[in-house]
């Protein structure tokens, strides 16, 4: 069983998708999907007043993220901070832009998910997570300290291995 962490913006992806119940019934034979308080918090900064339907956003992807979790949930350590510090500099020598403030929650969010031997993390974060010169970083730092790098799909291709399987 294949073991999945989701970023932030899958749980808004699958909040909005007119298959939400095939999506919560098929997922669970999917794999073992695991929560990150980091991406928990993310969730909760959400508008109070954005809504989905009738229904406040921020209480459907919370309610979402702790069905799907159910209780496997990660919390954040001194070897995640340290390991995505260590992303942050390979990244800026790559060529990465992006300040320390944007995108460390990224970086701490994918040290957790190699720190746990998570296989798949679903984003569809393409402007910080899974640029060129980040995904560089994970894989030069996880080698060095004996990490494995997991496995990273979007939202679509999410679906097809759901659908298909």
């Amino acid at each position: 069983m294949k073991r999945v962490l989701f970023d932030a913006n899958i749980y808004g992806e699958i909040v909005i998708d007119p298959d939400i119940d095939t999506i919560k019934e098929k997922i669970k034979n999917f794999g073992t999907i695991y929560g990150f308080r980091v991406i928990r918090n993310k969730m909760r900064k959400t508008s109070k007043s954005k809504y989905v339907g009738n229904k406040e956003l921020r209480i459907l992807l919370l309610n979402l993220y702790d069905d799907i979790t159910r209780g496997r949930e990660f919390d954040a350590t001194e070897e995640m901070s340290q390991i995505a510090q260590s992303y942050y500099k390979a990244y800026r020598e790559f060529g990465g832009s992006k300040s320390l403030v944007d995108i460390i929650e990224d970086f701490i969010i994918i040290a957790c998910a190699s720190v746990h031997e998570i296989d798949i993390v679903v984003s569809d974060d393409e402007k910080s997570m899974l640029t060129e010169n980040a995904v560089r970083a994970y894989a030069l730092v996880n080698s060095i300290v004996k990490k494995r790098t997991p496995n990273f799909i979007d939202y679509e291709e999410f679906k097809r291995r759901l659908f298909r399987g």
